[in-house]
C-alpha cells in the first residue's frame, strides 16, 4: 500500500520550536493548533503583506464591512470606486462589495474560493485559495442571504462573470478552470 502524502498545511514539530519563538507565535495570537493547522505566519514575522494596487484603504473597507463605518467612509469608499477601482471589479458593483474584493488579487491568481456564511446580515468570510505555494488570502465581504445583499453580489460574481459586468480579461482563467462549481459555501448542501 502506498504511503500517504502529509498534508502540507499541517506542520508538525511545536514541540522543537525553539521557546522564545514560541513564545512570539504567541503573543501574536497564534496558539500550536493555529499553527499545526498551516496559519499565515507572515505577519507574527514581521512581513505583513501589502495590499494589492489599486485596493481601497484596509481600515475603511473594515470599518464599513463591520457595518461601523460612518457617512465619510462610505463617500471616501464611492470616490475610490470611481477612480480607482482594480479593472477585475466590474463597475456596476456596490462601494462596499467592490472595496472587499480589492483586497485580493486578481481572480487569475486564484485556485478556489471558499465562504463562510454568516447569518443576521454579518460579513461572510470568504477564503481565497492561490495557485501555486501561495498563502490564502481571507477577507471579509458584506454579508446577509437574501437577494441584493452583498454576498449574494460576489455569488453571482464567481458563477458568471460576464452577466456581472465583469471585463472577462480578467475572469477567462476563472471561468475555464472551474467549470460548473466556481466556489464552496460551507453549510450548504
Amino acid at each position: 500500500m502506498p504511503r500517504s502524502k502529509r498534508d502540507p498545511s499541517r506542520r508538525v514539530g511545536w514541540s522543537r520550536l525553539k521557546a522564545p519563538y514560541r513564545r512570539r507565535l504567541e503573543a501574536k495570537g497564534i496558539s500550536r493548533s493555529a499553527w499545526e493547522n498551516g496559519v499565515d505566519l507572515r505577519a507574527a514575522r514581521g512581513h505583513t503583506p501589502a495590499p494589492p494596487r489599486g485596493a481601497a484603504p484596509k481600515e475603511i473597507v473594515e470599518r464599513v464591512v463591520s457595518g461601523e463605518g460612518e457617512p465619510a467612509d462610505l463617500r471616501d469608499l464611492g470616490r475610490w470606486n470611481e477612480t480607482m477601482r482594480p479593472r477585475w471589479i466590474p463597475a456596476g458593483m456596490t462601494d462596499d462589495v467592490a472595496a472587499a474584493l480589492s483586497q485580493l488579487p486578481p481572480p487569475k491568481m486564484w485556485s478556489d474560493v471558499v465562504f463562510y456564511p454568516a447569518s443576521g446580515g454579518e460579513p461572510w468570510r470568504m477564503v481565497v485559495n492561490m495557485k501555486g505555494n501561495a498563502y490564502p488570502v481571507e477577507i471579509l465581504i458584506p454579508g446577509g442571504g437574501a437577494v441584493g445583499t452583498g454576498a449574494r453580489e460576489v455569488l453571482d460574481l464567481l458563477t458568471d462573470p460576464k452577466l456581472s459586468g465583469a471585463d472577462m480579461r480578467y475572469w477567462k482563467t476563472w471561468t475555464t478552470s472551474r467549470g460548473e462549481d466556481p466556489f464552496d459555501v460551507m453549510g450548504s448542501t
